[in-house]
């Protein structure tokens, strides 16, 4: 069986979502793929990684992304992101010094970029001759509020010239205008977890579920207390988790929220949890409050493991959510609040079951290394034969 040597580049130090998304995508291609992982420093990130026997190179290399400005003083402004990105570029360029050597020797066939922050990739292809794909994971500006440093018409250029670049939904590819480059870029699903994992547990209790990296405004979570705190349901003994880093002034300011609907007793800080799947299993629904999400990974585990979503009707969750089949929508906060009343009262069996149908079609490992594989037989002009 064909065997490609992929060095994938990973921006996370500490577990997010392009990082367990590269990591289930290298799982999915366990038969096919000698891996290779380059990330700029230690931390979970590379003990994870190392725990399931996968090859980490540790060397720090400039990440593409810089706060929007703030429009105070724009000549200001613009002259200090000038002078940071000549220091970006010249950062690159002293990366690439040092990592090339440790790559030189080891018949890379394919650079793998994990995320649209990450430039490096092009410089490494080059110098490696080996084909470049790049992996586009965020809108940067709708859902970070952030830019790429060396702005977005560059980077769109540079992403669009790469040999293939994958979107995670169609909302990131038509961002990225990738539909001019339609013959080497398609928009495909993240794998979430194996097939395997897909459980359902009837016995639901009394809280609903938050869940992000961080919880941010950016991340909807002022507005899933806001829902939840006009759902009224908190009079009922249902309670508010959530789950994700949030610093003790943050903590304060979501009380305070939740205090406005007298139901800051019902709130509970979980802080960031590896295993989100006793949570969800357990829970009477999912809030997926995101402004704009690009794909929103929580949500799709949320499927895999029984909870009913409630998503907002925006971004990437648009592609795959169909309001009353295998979720729901809300387009206002009293819609989200009617929503979590209506799950308060009654478990949805037949929305989880659809859910779980489709995720085992769509989102699973094993759905996920196929149609990667073709990707990369394409890049290397060679015929899928996809015998798995």
């Amino acid at each position: 069986m064909r065997r490609f040597t992929v060095l994938y580049i990973v921006h996370d130090t500490e577990l997010a979502g392009t990082s367990l998304s590269t990591l289930n995508m290298i799982r999915s291609l366990r038969q096919e793929v000698q891996p290779i992982v380059l990330l700029p420093a230690e931390g979970a990130v590379s003990r994870l990684y190392r725990s399931q026997g996968i090859e980490c190179i540790i060397e720090k290399f400039p990440i593409n992304w810089s706060f929007l400005k703030c429009g105070r003083n724009v000549l200001r402004y613009l002259y200090y992101d000038y002078l940071q990105t000549r220091q970006f570029l010249n950062d690159e360029k002293r990366s690439l010094s040092r990592i090339y050597p440790l790559l030189k020797d080891r018949n890379v066939q394919i650079v793998h970029s994990a995320s649209s922050v990450i430039t490096i990739g092009v410089r490494l292809s080059k110098a490696l001759h080996a084909k470049h794909v790049w992996h586009v994971r965020e809108f940067m500006d709708l859902d970070f509020h952030i830019k790429p440093q060396l702005g977005f018409a560059y980077t769109g250029y540079l992403i669009r010239k790469s040999d293939y670049a994958i979107a995670i939904t169609r909302a990131v590819y038509e961002h990225w205008h990738l539909q001019r480059i339609h013959d080497r870029s398609c928009y495909l699903w993240n794998a979430i977890r194996p097939e395997s994992e897909i459980s359902y547990d009837g016995n639901k209790e009394n809280y609903f579920l938050f869940c992000s990296g961080n919880l941010t405004v950016e991340k909807g979570v002022d507005a899933a207390v806001r829902s939840f705190g006009k759902s009224g349901v908190a009079a009922n003994g249902f309670s508010l988790w959530l789950v994700g880093r949030c610093s003790e002034s943050q903590q304060k300011d979501l009380l305070k929220l939740a205090a406005e609907y007298h139901c800051e007793d019902a709130i509970s800080f979980l802080g960031f949890c590896n295993d989100v799947k006793p949570l969800m299993s357990k829970a009477r629904g999912f809030l997926m409050t995101s402004l704009n999400e690009g794909l929103g990974r929580t949500t799709i585990e949320a499927m895999f493991y029984g909870c009913p979503v409630i998503a907002r009707h925006s971004g990437g969750t648009v592609d795959f959510l169909r309001d009353g089949d295998n979720g729901y929508f809300f387009h206002t906060e009293e819609e989200c609040a009617l929503l979590i009343r209506q799950l308060a009262t009654r478990v949805p069996a037949d929305v989880i079951s659809r859910a779980q149908s489709f995720v085992r079609s769509h989102f699973t490992e094993e759905v996920y290394g196929r149609e990667i594989m073709k990707i990369y037989m394409k890049v290397m002009g060679l015929r899928s034969t996809d015998k798995r």
